[in-house]
C-alpha cells in the first residue's frame, strides 16, 4: 500500500487531497500547525474513509520537526512513496506595508518548510530508489499579484527549487513537480470581498474557478506516475 505524507492536510486543499489520497487505498500522513480544532475534525473525516491514517503536529519551518514527522512516518509505514508540501499562509498587503517578520513568515512556511520536507524525505526516497516530492504552489507564481509579494515570491521559488531537484535526483528514480491549484475559497483567501471573487471568475476562460475534486483527481494520478517530473502544472483556465 502506497504512502502519503502531506503538510498542510488538514482543512481546505490539504485535507482534500490526503481524503482523495485515502479514498484510492493510500496510507495518509497529514500534519497541521495550530489549528487542533481542524485537526480534530479532519481526523474524523479520514476516520470514515479509512482507519489507515496518522495526523501529527508540526511546524514546517522547523527542520527538527519536519525531520522527526518524516521519521515518524517511516518507523509507521517503512516507506514513503510521495510527499506533498501544501502548509501555507500569507499576509496581504502591498509591499511598503509588509513587515519583514511577515515576509519571513511566509517565506519560510511555503519555500523553506519545502526545503526543510525534501532533505528529510530524499533519505528513505533514496533507500527504497523510488519516490514523488509534489509542491502546491500558486498561478500568482508566474503572474505577480498586487497585495501578495512575499506570497507571490515563495509560490515562484517552489518551482525553481522543484525543477532543481528534478535535475539533482532524476537519476535515483525521485520526481518532482509543482501543482498550481487555481482560486479555491480557502482560509487564506477568507478575507476576500465577494467583488474581488468576482473579478477572479472574469479572467478565467471559462468564467469560473477551479474544482477542488479536479484537483484532488489530477494530483493523486501525478503521484502515481513514473515518468513526469520537474514540470509546473496550473490546474485553472487563465492564461
Amino acid at each position: 500500500m502506497p504512502v502519503l505524507l502531506i503538510t498542510g492536510g488538514t482543512r481546505g486543499i490539504g485535507l482534500a487531497l490526503g481524503k482523495a489520497f485515502a479514498q484510492k487505498g493510500w496510507s495518509v500522513a497529514a500534519c497541521y500547525h495550530e489549528d487542533g480544532e481542524a485537526a480534530r475534525q479532519a481526523s474524523r473525516e479520514f476516520a470514515a474513509i479509512t482507519q489507515d491514517f496518522r495526523i501529527s503536529q508540526c511546524d514546517v519551518a522547523d527542520r527538527e520537526q519536519v525531520g522527526a514527522l518524516v521519521e515518524g512516518v517511516w518507523e509507521k509505514w517503512g516507506r514513503l512513496d510521495c510527499a506533498i508540501h501544501n502548509a501555507g499562509a500569507t499576509w496581504n498587503a502591498r509591499i511598503l506595508n509588509v513587515e519583514e517578520v511577515q515576509w519571513d513568515a511566509t517565506i519560510n512556511v511555503h519555500l523553506t518548510g519545502a526545503f526543510h520536507l525534501s532533505k528529510a524525505c530524499l533519505k528513505p526516497m533514496l533507500k527504497q530508489k523510488s519516490g514523488h516530492l509534489i509542491f502546491n504552489s500558486s498561478v500568482v507564481a508566474t503572474t505577480g499579484n498586487i497585495g501578495q509579494g512575499a506570497y507571490t515570491a515563495a509560490k515562484a521559488g517552489l518551482i525553481g527549487l522543484a525543477r532543481s531537484l528534478a535535475k539533482e535526483y532524476g537519476s535515483r528514480n525521485i520526481r518532482t513537480n509543482v501543482v498550481c491549484p487555481g482560486f479555491h475559497k480557502t482560509r487564506i483567501a477568507d478575507n476576500l470581498s465577494p467583488d474581488a471573487e468576482e473579478t477572479i471568475r472574469k479572467r478565467h476562460l471559462l468564467g469560473k474557478t477551479t474544482d477542488l475534486k479536479e484537483v484532488a483527481d489530477f494530483v493523486t494520478w501525478l503521484a502515481g506516475t513514473e515518468t513526469i517530473s520537474g514540470q509546473a502544472f496550473n490546474l485553472d483556465s487563465r492564461i
